[in-house]
C-alpha cells in the first residue's frame, strides 16, 4: 500500500518504452507500469481508479496515444479486464466497454471461464503449453523487446503525412466507350481529429488526478512510421494538435519526440520498424523521463531494500537481453570474454567464415582463448566449446565436422556439426536433442548457461562479409528471454 510514487499508463508504446527498473536504478523514482497493448482511453481512466484502491501515487504520466483511437477494443480490453479483480470498478469497466460492443454477456466479461464452458471436452495439452509466464512483478510492468528491426525516418514520416493532408480530393476516372469521364470528391486521407468520447475521459482522467491530489503528466513515447498505414505514427501534425489541446486544458504535456533531443537511432532502437522502441530506446527513453520527472516533480528518492533485490534480478535479465541485441561482432565476442566466462560457448561454422574477417576479429577470438589459423581456412569447417572460460574442443578443417560431449552441470549431451563450402554449408548446435543453432553462413554461436540450464542467446555473425551482420530467430530469442525471467523470477 501507498508505496509506488508514479503510475505510468496507457497502450504499447509506454508498455515497451518506459522501464520502471531503470528509473529506480538511475533516479531512485519508484514507479508502476500498466500500459497494455492498444489501451483504450476508457481502460486507462479504469485502471486508474482501481490503482487508487491501495496507492496514492504523485504523479500520473499518461501516453495519448489513445486519444487518437477511433474506437474502443473489446479484444484489448480484455486485458485490462482480467487482471483486474472483481469489485465495482470492474464492473463499471465492463458494463463500459459493453457500450461500444456486445458480442459478449457481463458476466462473461467479469467471469472469462464462461465464455470457454462449452469447450472442456475439446482441451488439449496445447491448451496448457500456450500459458505464457509474465515477469511483470519484476519488471514492475515494463516489457522488454529484444529484437531489431529498422524503420523509417523522422523526416520520410512528416512529409509523407505533410502529402496526405495536402491531398483532399478523389479523383476517378471512368470510361465507356471510349470516352474519358472524371469524378472529382472531397476525400481526407489523413486526420487529426480526436473523438468527442475519448476527449471526454482525458478530462476524466484530469479531474480524478486533481480530485486525489495527483500532478497528470501526459507524454508520447516516439513511434516512428508510415501515417498512411498505422494510425499511431507520432508525426508533427498530431504533436500540434495535442500540444493545443493540452493547452486548452491546462494538462502538462512532455513531447519524447519533439520536445528533446533523445538520440534514438531508428535502425537499431526500436524492435519492430519503428512502431515500438527495444531494450535500447527504452533505456533512452527511460532515463530522459526519469530526469524529467526528478527536476520538475517532488519525489522520494530513497532506495529499498525490496526494490533493491528486484534491481539485481533485473540487472541480470538486463544483460542477457542486452547480449541478445547486440549487432557488432568485436563487441558481442569481447562482451562473452567479460562477462560471460561462467557460461558454456558453443561455435559452428556454416559455408564461410573467414573471408570477412579483419585482424581485430581474429585478436577479439584469440581472447576467448582460440588457436584457429582463421587466416588460412576459406570454406573450411569450424567447431569451438569454450567451457567456464577454457576452450575444451577446437577443430578446423576441410572435411564435415562432428563433436559430441556432455554438458559438466546440467549433464545434458551436445552435438556440433560443421560442414564448410565445399561439403553442402551447415552448422548445428544440438543441446538434448534439440537444434539451437541459427544455421547460416559464417560462425553460429549458441550462449548456455550450463548450471541454470538455460540458453541465453542463438547468433550467427556472416564473416563471409566485412559487415559481419547478425541473425538471429526471432521467435527462439523470445522463448530464451523468457525462460531467463521466469528463472530469475522464481529465484531472486
Amino acid at each position: 500500500k501507498n508505496s509506488i510514487d508514479v503510475i505510468i499508463g496507457g497502450a504499447s508504446h509506454p508498455a515497451r518504452g518506459i522501464f520502471p527498473m531503470e528509473l529506480y536504478e538511475l533516479f531512485g523514482i519508484k514507479s508502476y507500469n500498466l500500459a497494455t497493448s492498444a489501451q483504450s482511453i476508457d481502460a486507462t481512466y479504469f485502471t486508474l481508479l482501481e490503482v487508487l484502491r491501495s496507492q496514492h501515487p504523485k504523479v500520473f504520466v499518461f501516453d495519448v496515444s489513445g486519444l487518437y483511437f477511433s474506437n474502443s477494443s473489446l479484444y484489448y480490453n480484455q486485458f485490462v479486464l482480467d487482471d483486474m479483480p472483481l469489485g465495482k470498478n470492474k464492473i463499471m469497466f465492463a458494463k463500459e466497454c459493453l457500450r461500444s460492443d456486445s458480442t459478449k454477456s457481463l458476466p462473461e466479461l467479469i467471469f472469462p471461464l464462461l465464455g470457454y464452458h462449452t469447450r472442456w471436452k475439446d482441451l488439449s495439452q496445447q491448451d496448457f503449453n500456450n500459458i505464457e509466464f509474465r515477469a511483470g512483478d519484476l519488471l514492475k510492468g515494463g516489457t522488454i523487446n529484444v529484437t531489431k528491426g529498422e524503420g523509417i525516418s523522422l523526416d520520410v514520416m512528416n512529409s509523407t503525412a505533410k502529402e496526405l493532408i495536402q491531398d483532399k480530393e478523389k479523383i476517378v476516372y471512368e470510361y465507356y466507350d471510349g470516352v474519358q469521364k472524371c469524378i472529382n470528391e472531397e476525400d481526407i486521407l489523413y486526420t487529426i481529429n480526436i473523438l468527442d468520447d475519448n476527449l471526454k475521459w482525458l478530462i476524466k482522467i484530469k479531474q480524478l488526478c486533481e480530485e486525489n491530489n495527483i500532478e497528470f503528466l501526459a507524454v508520447k513515447i516516439p513511434a516512428v512510421q508510415w501515417p498512411q498505414s498505422y494510425s499511431s505514427a507520432w508525426t508533427i501534425a498530431k504533436y500540434e494538435r495535442t500540444r493545443a489541446l493540452c493547452n486548452q486544458y491546462g494538462i502538462a504535456y512532455y513531447d519524447l519526440l519533439y520536445d528533446v533531443d533523445t538520440k534514438l537511432d531508428w535502425k537499431k532502437d526500436s524492435h519492430d520498424g519503428g512502431y515500438h522502441l527495444n531494450l535500447y530506446g527504452a533505456q533512452k527513453i527511460s532515463k530522459i523521463l526519469g530526469n524529467f520527472l526528478s527536476e520538475n516533480y517532488v519525489l522520494p528518492q530513497e532506495k529499498i531494500d525490496k526494490w533493491d533485490q528486484d534491481l539485481i534480478a533485473y540487472q541480470m535479465i538486463r544483460q542477457v537481453a542486452l547480449l541478445e541485441l547486440e549487432q557488432d561482432f568485436t563487441t558481442y565476442i569481447d562482451t562473452l570474454k567479460k562477462d560471460y566466462t561462467d557460461k558454456l560457448i558453443f561455435i559452428t561454422a556454416s559455408d564461410e567464415m573467414t573471408v570477412g574477417l579483419n585482424e581485430v576479429d581474429i585478436n577479439a577470438l584469440r581472447l576467448l582463448g582460440l588457436q584457429a589459423d582463421f587466416r588460412n581456412a576459406v570454406h573450411y569447417s569450424y567447431i569451438a566449446v569454450i567451457d567456464h572460460g577454457e576452450v575444451d574442443y577446437e577443430a578446423l578443417s576441410n572435411r564435415p565436422l562432428i563433436y559430441k560431449g556432455v554438458c559438466s552441470q546440467s549433464q545434458k549431451p551436445f552435438e556440433l556439426f560443421s560442414s564448410g563450402w565445399w561439403t553442402s554449408s551447415k552448422a548445428s548446435i544440438k543441446l538434448d536433442g534439440n537444434e539451437y543453432a541459427v544455421n547460416y553462413r559464417g560462425i553460429n554461436i549458441v550462449v548456455y548457461d550450463d548450471d541454470k540450464d538455460l540458453i541465453l542467446d542463438s547468433v550467427v555473425f556472416d564473416t563471409w562479409s566485412e559487415i559481419h551482420t547478425a541473425i538471429r530467430n526471432g521467435s527462439m530469442i523470445y522463448k530464451f528471454e523468457k525462460s531467463v525471467e521466469k528463472y530469475i523470477m522464481q529465484n531472486y
